[in-house]
């Protein structure tokens, strides 16, 4: 393209474009990535949300009996909710995360060194703030989610405890959810059902996935620079890195999503309501006349223990899927802008492939 070409006004718009993403990064990668990956890992997220709630013999068992029951269309109900907040929450997420990093950078000291410990404590400070601040606008969100993930189910434990067995099944839109909580379940109040323990997941989870993730990149960073990659592509490194950090901290959180799910349901379907320690003593318990087991944690067989993690093979593949899909498009396009910036303007870049094209 010749050097002596004017910038036009559209060029001068699509510049001004790429300027303010630049000066916004959050926004230009972690919406775009969110979306994406939130797309294409919600059906593995309803049928855990299922598998936690209900006993299937499998995952693919669960699958079957949604689209049995429900179409295909059941595997993506709700999907709507998170697809319309997604961008925000994980906006913010990521802005405060980033914001509480370098306020770390600028009152403790940068990490100049590369030490490891206090990348994973940056990381996981970040992560914990970044947690409990999202956690008080997402709950609602959320709960609106397990709704429509779980309607079908909550209708038949209502009909069931009505003795309406033969009702027709009929779906709700996601508005329709929301309005079917505030006015069932104390207005604002309601859509914070269960919201102790969704704290304490977002707060916990958060922390553990922003400082596992952080300590594997800049061990991957050292690797890199090494060469020691085994001539991986950058792109399947950062998936590898972010799947890896999604399914590590979501292994350790997992009991306290599985309570809360459960908690949730029962409170939506108008059981009486019960505490998280009930419902836990409930899963693990052990009967008065049932056989011991050489394998216990605290007098626990460890076959009940596993009760707590009930349709975690499904969502450590959402957790592979969604996380390494994020990180992956967030750092490829985060290294895009910084390579565009370095080299010439944005439209100088869209006008030369337009022109080879």
């Amino acid at each position: 393209m010749p050097e002596s070409r004017r910038e036009s006004p559209y060029q001068r718009q699509i510049n001004q474009l790429y300027a303010y993403l630049h000066a916004h990064p959050t926004l230009a990668t972690a919406g775009p990535a969110s979306l994406v990956s939130t797309l294409a890992s919600f059906p593995f997220d309803s049928i855990k949300s299922r598998l936690q709630v209900k006993e299937y013999p499998s995952a693919w068992a669960c699958a079957r009996a949604v689209m049995r029951e429900e179409g295909v269309r059941g595997l993506f109900r709700g999907a709507s909710i998170p697809l319309i907040t997604i961008t925000f929450v994980r906006t913010s997420s990521f802005s405060i995360y980033t914001g509480t990093k370098a306020w770390l950078d600028a009152h403790w000291g940068k990490n100049t060194k590369g030490e490891l410990w206090r990348t994973a404590l940056y990381g996981g400070l970040g992560g914990m703030t970044s947690g409990t601040v999202i956690s008080c606008g997402s709950a609602p969100f959320e709960l609106v989610k397990v709704q429509r993930q779980l309607e079908f189910l909550i209708a038949s434990q209502r009909q069931k405890a009505a003795g309406q067995s033969n009702a027709v099944f009929k779906p709700q839109s996601g508005f329709r959810a929301a309005l079917d909580i505030y006015r069932t379940h104390g207005g604002l109040r309601g859509f914070y059902l269960g919201f102790p323990l969704h704290l304490s997941r977002d707060t916990l989870g958060s922390a553990l996935y922003f400082g596992i993730y952080d300590t594997l990149r800049a061990v991957a960073n050292q690797l890199e620079a090494r060469k020691q990659t085994m001539g991986l592509p950058g792109p399947v490194v950062s998936f590898l890195i972010g799947s890896s950090a999604g399914m590590l901290s979501w292994l350790l959180v997992y009991p306290v999503d599985l309570l809360k799910t459960q908690i949730q349901r029962d409170a939506l379907a108008g059981a009486p309501r019960t505490s998280a320690s009930l419902v836990f003593k409930k899963l693990v318990a052990v009967p008065e006349h049932g056989t011991t087991s050489r394998f216990a944690i605290g007098g626990v067989p460890l076959s009940h223990i596993a009760r707590l993690y009930r349709g975690l093979g499904i969502s450590a593949v959402r957790s592979f899927i969604s996380h390494g899909i994020t990180w992956m498009m967030i750092e490829t396009i985060s290294k895009h802008l910084k390579e565009v910036q370095q080299t010439k303007s944005f439209a100088a870049v869209l006008l030369d492939y337009l022109e080879y094209q």
